[in-house]
């Protein structure tokens, strides 16, 4: 099973927004995740700065206003 860890900025553990994603979708400019147990998410402000697939994680970085 491929689930993955979402970081606030930079992947360490002290910044972890959710363990476990298993689903990500972007829908009018918000990142939606859901984890294995079908909890859902809503990240607004944010984008993807980085996806790791083989270490699992993706970091998310603040969109500046």
């Amino acid at each position: 099973m491929c689930l993955s860890t979402l970081y606030d900025g930079v992947a360490d553990p002290d910044k972890v927004m959710m363990e476990d994603a298993a689903h990500v979708t972007i829908k009018n400019g918000k990142i939606m995740v859901m984890d294995i147990l079908g909890d859902e998410k809503e990240i607004e402000g944010y984008e993807i700065e980085e996806l790791d697939f083989m270490k699992h994680y993706a970091v998310l970085k603040k969109v500046k206003a």
